[in-house]
């Protein structure tokens, strides 16, 4: 014979729900909700305040000491650039005296270049006159002769050698002059333009052209020292 299975029995008091709670972790509340703070005592505000001094006071050191490394910095940067830009100056002086003396060597070789064109031209222009002279170039010399025999002791025993070619030019302005205590004589060695008054004493030569490049050659050599183109024209 089967059995009867037996009846449950069901305890609602087990399955009876919990209040719901306003507080999401199991219903717990809050610290807030149980006590409140303490009050600071006026002995840790004290020590607060004074931590709080201290910090700014070692903010303001801070501050303090990076000005003067910031202000070191500067003044060693701001030497060391003026050190460079007197180092850059001397460099820069230098250069200019170096240019100031190549310029200076330019002016002098220039001038020089100057000076040599200027006594080519004049030499070239008293000759060109000279040979333009004709009679007047006898003239002058014979001038010159007469000039040169008042430095003699005597002119009565004077000999003028000239060249064949201006024999009878001579001949002729001697008369004209009234020169005739001279002697008078053709010499081959004597170039045409020239002449030679000979005594006892002295021998000189009258060459104009000579005496043109002589003097030439000596106003060369004192531009060439320390002369200038005033003193040139001083000597002309």
């Amino acid at each position: 014979m089967a059995l009867a299975p037996l009846p449950i029995m069901e305890d609602k008091a087990l399955h009876q729900e919990a209040p719901s709670s306003p507080y999401p972790v199991l219903g717990a509340t809050p610290l807030a909700a149980i006590e409140t703070s303490a009050p600071v005592s006026a002995g840790e505000e004290q020590r607060m305040q004074e931590l709080e001094r201290m910090l700014q006071e070692a903010q303001g050191r801070a501050e303090l000491m990076e000005r003067e490394a910031y202000d070191k910095a500067y003044a060693a940067g701001e030497k060391a650039g003026m050190a460079l830009g007197a180092k850059r100056a001397e460099q820069s002086l230098e250069h200019l005296d170096v240019l100031l003396q190549q310029a200076e060597s330019q002016v002098r070789s220039l001038s020089d270049a100057c000076n040599d064109t200027v006594l080519d031209i004049a030499q070239a222009v008293i000759e060109h006159v000279l040979g333009e002279l004709g009679e007047q170039r006898y003239e002058m010399m014979l001038a010159s002769v007469q000039r040169a025999a008042l430095e003699m002791p005597s002119v009565s025993d004077l000999l003028l050698l000239v060249s064949p070619d201006d024999m009878s030019v001579f001949e002729r302005l001697m008369q004209e002059g009234d020169i005739g205590k001279w002697r008078l004589r053709a010499q081959s060695d004597v170039p045409s333009g020239c002449c030679r008054l000979i005594s006892q004493q002295q021998d000189i030569q009258i060459d104009p052209e000579q005496a043109v490049k002589k003097t030439i050659e000596q106003l060369r050599m004192r531009l060439q020292g320390d002369g200038d183109v005033d003193e040139l024209e001083e000597l002309v």
